[in-house]
């Protein structure tokens, strides 16, 4: 088989040269990790799905927090529709053929930005919103509506394909890195509203016993729960998505030498599985969907 990469391999628009020469080294990861999102992509999609579903199909669902959780859930499931079948395809194809066609390298390389993007952007907005609830809450109507979260979802799917769409007019470097850039960024303001949130809820406990009245002992109760809450999902998304986003700003962006390319293999993978990972959360720490998720399946499978 001819190791060496075909002028027409080598060239698909403005995705980067791909490297196969050390592919037998990958061999192995390859496999490992293309049979892991073979077994977790079809559950990310379905349990995504249900999660969306369950949200959007019931009206006592349907609260800010719950449609922001939605929005993430439905970026999971395309990361299981499409960017995990995308990495299988191409993972499955560098170790039997040394070689990717064109049109799955550019399928995955859009998904990935695409759906990574909205992940990013929705749980940066979680985040707020949770921020504003806790410690800001006299804006909170202002700020967050069904109507207001419904634009912000929209304007977040808007703007990563876009971002996406703008790597095809030969400013693809650039557009990855402010892609990237907004990645950073966003884990930044995600982390930095946690931290708000977390000393808001310290602060809670020690004025709940006597300084608030019941009825707004009750909310704030309410809010700090829910907060705890979506920390858990925040935190989660944070560990498991940093690795590769450092890795993919380091190589692409900074232009820096990395040691093998089963660093992307494995970072990729472990980004992917937190796909699966948001139905867990979302069901164990939100009853109310848990329930709705279980009458799904019941009327699916009568």
């Amino acid at each position: 088989m001819d190791l060496n990469i075909s002028s027409e391999d080598s060239f698909c628009f403005h995705l980067p040269h791909p490297f196969f020469d050390d592919a037998s080294e990958r061999y192995i990861t390859n496999l490992i990790t293309a049979i892991i999102n073979i077994i977790s992509a079809p559950f990310a999609f379905i349990s995504n799905m249900l999660i969306f579903v369950a949200i959007f199909d019931f009206h006592r669902l349907q609260t800010p927090s719950n449609l922001l959780l939605a929005t993430l859930a439905l970026s999971d499931a395309f990361v299981g529709l499409t960017v995990q079948p995308g990495y299988i395809t191409y993972r499955l194809m560098e170790n039997q053929h040394r070689s990717v066609p064109c049109f799955a390298r550019l399928i995955y390389s859009s998904a990935f930005y695409v759906c990574f993007g909205v992940s990013f952007m929705t749980l940066t907005a979680v985040s707020y919103e949770r921020f504003v609830a806790v410690r800001l809450r006299v804006r909170y109507n202002a700020m967050f509506s069904t109507k207001r979260v419904l634009k912000y979802a929209l304007g977040i799917w808007t703007v990563n394909i876009f971002l996406t769409a703008m790597e095809w007019a030969k400013i693809d470097k650039a557009m990855r890195g402010i892609h990237l850039t907004l990645w950073f960024l966003c884990l930044l303001f995600s982390t930095a509203t946690q931290i708000g949130v977390f000393i808001a809820i310290r602060r809670h406990h020690r004025r709940v016993k006597n300084q608030l009245q019941v009825d707004e002992k009750l909310q704030t109760r309410r809010e700090v729960k829910l907060a705890k809450k979506i920390l858990t999902v925040v935190v989660i998304y944070f560990i498991l998505y940093f690795p590769v986003l450092f890795v993919t700003f380091y190589h692409q962006i900074l232009g820096q030498n990395i040691q093998t390319y089963n660093h992307y293999s494995w970072t990729e993978t472990l980004a992917f599985l937190n796909s699966c990972s948001n139905p867990f959360i979302c069901c164990w720490k939100k009853r109310e969907i848990f329930r709705r998720v279980k009458y799904l399946l019941k009327k699916l499978i009568r």
